[in-house]
């Protein structure tokens, strides 16, 4: 029996793990038309390595892993956390005042408000119209959280 990944709502195989993740390198290879001696230098590792990891033939250690993540961001990580519920974003600082910070927070009130205003439901299509400022606000608050934060525009 394979070794298993345990979540609230869902059991994720470890070979789930390994064929999501060589499958996402073999897509970003033929995305940016990369050699797998170019992929294998991103992950600290040979070409020759990196094709064995995009067949699913070996554990990626956790340094390439980052290193993949550094290079590729969402693109390489993003699929094979979504198996276990989550995802990568960059922590991008911002220098945003506290007063721009309160309009996006309206914002995002807003086109949530307007989503349940037919039916009490968001739905997927509403969801996707929401991205942007979605995407805008988790970005703000990742910034706060690292102190991105800046005084240009707050009362001082």
């Amino acid at each position: 029996m394979s070794p298993q990944i345990h979540r609230s709502y869902r059991t994720v195989s470890a070979s789930s793990l390994l064929e999501t993740i060589g499958a996402t390198l073999g897509h970003i290879r033929d995305q940016d038309s990369a050699t797998w001696a170019d992929m294998g230098q991103v992950l600290g590792k040979s070409g020759d390595r990196a094709a064995a990891y995009a067949g699913g033939f070996g554990d990626m250690g956790v340094i390439s892993f980052i290193r993949g993540c550094g290079q590729w961001n969402g693109r390489f990580a993003n699929p094979v956390l979504a198996l276990v519920g989550m995802k990568l974003s960059p922590i991008v600082p911002k220098n945003i005042c506290d007063r721009r910070f309160a309009t996006m927070l309206s914002r995002l009130k807003l086109a949530v408000d307007e989503a349940l205003e037919n039916d009490d439901l968001i739905d997927d299509a509403e969801l996707d119209a929401m991205q942007a400022i979605l995407r805008e606000v988790g970005e703000a608050i990742d910034a706060r959280r690292t102190g991105g934060r800046a005084l240009i525009g707050s009362a001082a």
